[in-house]
């Protein structure tokens, strides 16, 4: 039995008769499942991360703190921030980052719904993930500042962190 090798137009022998060929739907099936799993996977295993930051906060960590043995205490009480400090700590000061980008998003929809070029809308809404990445970068880079000590978040939510591990 001879199978054609599409990438040399030459015929390749099989070792063994009786193979049956998929059929393009069952090759197209297999490549919309795979893209399937793996988005499947993508999301698996960001839930599984949502569920153990919830799980964590209560002892003050992280994920990745918990993995590298790191705390982060409340300045006010020197003691680990309880799970409403850390939900304030990573989800409602990171949403504030992200108001900033707001604007630029609403000057995008106006610009679209006046038929404006489509230019002007991406270059408003690029503008605007510029920002707020770069409001992302200060907060990372803040720990530089001081000594290394706290990261714009921590400033604001009043927490340090503190390393565990000795």
């Amino acid at each position: 039995m001879e199978l054609n090798n599409p990438l040399e137009d030459q015929p390749v022998k099989a070792s063994t008769s009786g193979l049956v060929l998929a059929t393009t739907q069952h090759r197209f099936g297999g490549a919309m499942l795979e893209i399937a799993l793996i988005i499947s996977s993508f999301i698996t295993v960001g839930l599984a991360w949502i569920i153990w930051s919830f799980v964590v906060w209560g002892q003050g960590q992280t994920p990745s703190k918990q993995i590298l043995k790191m705390r982060v205490y409340s300045v006010d009480t020197g003691k680990p921030a309880s799970w409403g400090h850390m939900a304030i700590r990573q989800f409602l000061i990171p949403s504030t980052f992200s108001m900033v980008y707001l604007p630029f998003f609403i000057a995008g929809l106006s610009l679209a719904i006046e038929n404006v070029s489509d230019y002007s809308v991406g270059g408003t809404l690029v503008i605007g993930y510029i920002v707020y990445f770069a409001i992302l970068l200060l907060d990372a880079l803040w720990v530089f500042k001081d000594g290394g000590i706290r990261r714009l978040t921590d400033v604001w939510a009043r927490t340090i962190v503190v390393n565990e591990s000795r």
